[in-house]
């Protein structure tokens, strides 16, 4: 409908809002402008811990200059990664917020008419449930690369450069990393200190991030890619997967693998007293909880069984913090003990 045809009340409206915006637009704009201007000071105020320590650190680095700007570039290809992992976070927060306040309202519905047996789902709940699902398998692929882009920093830092078992480099990944470093008795002195900081944190780090990860998603094949979904139960949230046809055979191989770790004194926590095959599920969960406690001789054979029979993820909360704590610490690690690094044989003399 074109302007000469608009309804009489429509063109009212119309010529008062235009005298309303010449009017007052300008009052309207300085307090749009100024509550934006409050909003970017709050947001100043909260740093991002994982921000604040890359900074630290990049302070640390001022003089030094590594070949081919080599090492800053690859901080700048981190610095992202952090931005983009706390967007991420962030909106994984909002969404379950938005979660709870749509299931809160269909309980309330469920108080108002408890013998209703059904009635209609919340409009936003299936997008809303989509978004999170989205949230979380981002968690684990974006976490991934930026712990896995981390070593590049690290293989800049330490004199180490070693090959794990399979002949790859330590610092392709946080698996090979955590394979030289807990097997290795020629480490350098600084990487033998900072193993003893973070090497349980590389542990649950290598093993948890297997769980959804560029593998998965191009070798269908794989345990995990047999159906993923999450639930949602007050504050009980996990992708899950689980192997449809588990048979005796998969039960015996837990029978077996638990007899291989009790026989090493290794006994996991909350095991259930439910029927034979309810425990074996149960406790292969239980293991993937408790990781850390495996011996690295019988690691992988966990984690291949692990992925055969199928658990719910780390709760992602478990996973935010892991990250971010392995993170930050080993920025402040790098920041703390520069003078030792590698990195100090370039640092640039001042001139007299």
């Amino acid at each position: 409908m074109t302007r000469k045809y608009l309804p009489l009340e429509s063109r009212i409206k119309n010529k008062l809002r235009r005298l309303f915006y010449k009017l007052f637009g300008g009052l309207l704009f300085d307090l749009k402008a100024r509550k934006r201007t409050k909003i970017h000071k709050k947001i100043k105020q909260e740093p991002y811990k994982l921000e604040t320590a890359f900074r630290k650190l990049e302070s640390k680095l001022q003089g030094i200059e590594y070949p081919n700007n080599d090492f800053n570039k690859i901080m700048s290809m981190v610095l992202s990664d952090i931005e983009l992992f706390r967007h991420i976070s962030q909106r994984f927060r909002r969404d379950r917020k938005i979660l709870g306040f749509i299931s809160h309202e269909d309980q309330f519905l469920h108080f108002l008419e408890p013998n209703r047996r059904s009635y209609p789902s919340h409009p936003f709940e299936r997008e809303n449930n989509e978004a999170i699902k989205i949230d979380v398998q981002s968690l684990f692929i974006f976490g991934s690369i930026m712990i896995n882009r981390s070593l590049l920093l690290l293989k800049m830092y330490f004199p180490d450069q070693e090959k794990d078992s399979n002949n790859k480099s330590m610092h392709s990944k946080i698996w090979s990393f955590y394979d030289v470093l807990s097997k290795s008795s020629k480490l350098s002195e600084l990487l033998q200190k900072f193993r003893d900081s973070f090497l349980t944190n590389i542990k649950w780090l290598s093993s948890s991030l297997r769980f959804y990860r560029n593998e998965f998603i191009e070798h269908l094949d794989k345990g995990y890619q047999q159906g993923m979904n999450f639930g949602f139960y007050q504050n009980d949230f996990a992708l899950s997967s689980y192997k449809w046809n588990y048979d005796d055979n998969d039960n015996q191989r837990v029978e077996n693998f638990r007899t291989k770790l009790e026989n090493l004194g290794v006994k996991i926590p909350e095991r259930s007293d439910g029927g034979r095959s309810m425990i074996n599920r149960y406790y292969i969960q239980k293991l993937f909880d408790n990781i850390i406690l495996v011996p690295d001789k019988l690691l992988k054979e966990a984690l291949d069984l692990i992925e055969e029979v199928g658990v719910h993820s780390p709760q992602p909360e478990k996973t935010i913090s892991e990250i971010e704590n392995y993170i930050e610490g080993i920025f402040n690690f790098m920041s703390d003990e520069l003078d030792k690094s590698e990195l100090i044989k370039y640092k640039k003399t001042p001139k007299p």
